[in-house]
């Protein structure tokens, strides 16, 4: 009777122990936790160091705890830092309020692009041909919503964000219309710069019915039984003036807006259309149909390419290598104002590399890495746009940096060294233009000079010098 009486209480024990798998559960005199609280501490002790025996691992970490029950304890971006409550009446300042920005574990932290605000147009330079995915939050885990086609444009829905410290930094994330992320420039992680900003988004009717009554209807909202308000023809320009939007079959509709004095009333060919705004069938392939549209790519002249992040601080830099500044970057010091267009008009002409030998002296690449000649250190092949040579010309397309002791420029070429201006495709990238650090080894400390009217500049400042001294000298003697 006492083997049988120990066993039951045994097994009543056994039954109390029974894990309840409740998420909320927490009971440390009982030793049970419950997964919602732990993951809750464990976000507490973030960044959390890699043990010395796992460094060498790549841990994929997905915020929440996995627990679907019940209501949801977080917002889509619950990781964001924010700075004060915002059930606060009132408009008064908040004492010890900051800027926004997040912390994302293995990544880094974030801070508020300045001078990024919502409403600007961007469009997706296609960078080999790529679309740029749209995803549901900020993290790059989370859902895929839609792609933005090469050329296509989005519209900015909040504060641009750039990583200021940690593996991710200079990587940025913007939010756009009507939701979701995208990723705009890579180009610092070893990725391309997915998105230019523009002043407008253009697209142009390249559909052409055979009708003499028109080859696009316009109508007054987004559904296809709207009343039509206008018709087009092929090879009108038109101002994209909100998100694209997919009917539940695919067909892609587009809002616009059309100059004075272009188009018609739908119910006469003589008169002008009553209103200059509407929505159009922008892409209806998805039903077997043709494009209607095609986006017109901005003149050089109005293009807004995107400033580079602010340098992070000190600490947060590997080496001096790093540092992002530049003679011809006037924002990118601390607390200067960040310059988000690039108006200038330098040419550069590729010089002094006759003491380097072979073909391959001077390369231009599609990241912001310097690859001096003469040092011996080569680019991957994958990255290579094209060799240049004594003698070429580019056109500057953006601010200067400073990368491990050299000063790199993006560029675009204008004509080789031969006189043709005429290539087989367009050639834009990065090259090496001169040494910053001087201790650094290298045949010479400049390859460009920078041409003005067909001349060297350095030689138009000296002749320049030397008219206004011959002018205040003969001021004098009079």
């Amino acid at each position: 009777m006492a083997d049988n009486d120990d066993a039951e209480g045994m097994e009543d024990q056994d039954v109390a122990g029974i894990a309840s798998f409740d998420p909320d559960l927490f009971e440390p005199h009982e030793l049970q936790y419950g997964l919602t609280r732990l993951m809750d501490f464990r976000q507490a002790m973030l960044p959390i160091s890699k043990p010395a025996a796992v460094v060498g691992l790549k841990f994929l970490i997905c915020p929440g705890s996995g627990y679907d029950g019940g209501e949801a304890e977080h917002e889509p971006d619950r990781d964001r830092l924010r700075g004060g409550d915002r059930s606060r009446k009132g408009k008064g300042k908040e004492k010890g309020s900051g800027k926004g920005g997040r912390f994302i574990p293995e990544m880094g932290k974030t801070d508020i692009m300045p001078g990024s605000q919502r409403g600007n147009w961007w469009r997706n330079l296609g960078a080999d041909g790529l679309d740029v995915i749209v995803r549901e939050q900020f993290l790059l885990t989370s859902d895929e919503l839609w792609k933005v086609p090469p050329g296509h444009y989005v519209l900015q829905a909040g504060p641009l964000e750039v990583f200021v410290s940690g593996p991710a930094s200079g990587l940025q994330r913007m939010p756009v219309q009507p939701r979701g992320w995208v990723t705009v420039d890579a180009s610092s992680v070893g990725g391309p710069c997915y998105l230019e900003k523009v002043r407008s988004p253009r697209w142009k009717v390249v559909f052409s019915s055979g009708s003499s009554k028109g080859d696009i209807v316009v109508r007054a909202s987004v559904s296809l039984d709207s009343e039509e308000v206008a018709v087009l023809t092929c090879g009108t320009m038109v101002e994209q003036n909100g998100p694209l939007e997919s009917t539940e079959d695919g067909i892609i509709r587009m809002p616009i807006m059309f100059a004075e004095g272009v188009g018609r009333e739908p119910s006469s060919a003589s008169q002008p259309p009553r209103t200059r705004s509407g929505w159009v069938t922008c892409d209806a392939s998805a039903q077997g149909g043709p494009k209607f549209f095609e986006p017109v790519a901005p003149p050089e002249s109005i293009v807004h390419r995107t400033a580079p992040p602010p340098p992070p601080p000190a600490a947060a830099r590997p080496n001096g290598d790093g540092d992002a500044g530049g003679e011809d970057e006037p924002g990118e010091g601390p607390g200067a104002p960040v310059q988000n267009s690039w108006e200038s008009n330098r040419v550069w002409k590729c010089v002094s590399l006759e003491e380097t030998s072979g073909d391959k002296q001077l390369v231009m690449v599609t990241r912001a890495e310097p690859y001096a000649p003469g040092t011996g250190r080569l680019p991957p092949e994958d990255i290579i746009v094209r060799w240049l040579v004594t003698g070429d010309m580019v056109e500057q397309t953006g601010h200067s940096k400073k990368s491990r002791g050299y000063m790199v420029m993006p560029v675009r070429l204008l004509q080789a060294a031969d006189g043709s201006k005429t290539f087989d495709k367009v050639y834009e990238g990065w090259v090496t233009r001169r040494v910053v650090d001087k201790s650094r080894e290298s045949p010479a400390g400049s390859w460009f000079v920078e041409i003005l009217d067909g001349k060297v500049r350095s030689e138009r400042a000296k002749k320049s010098g030397r008219r206004r001294d011959q002018k205040d000298q003969h001021l004098e003697e009079e």
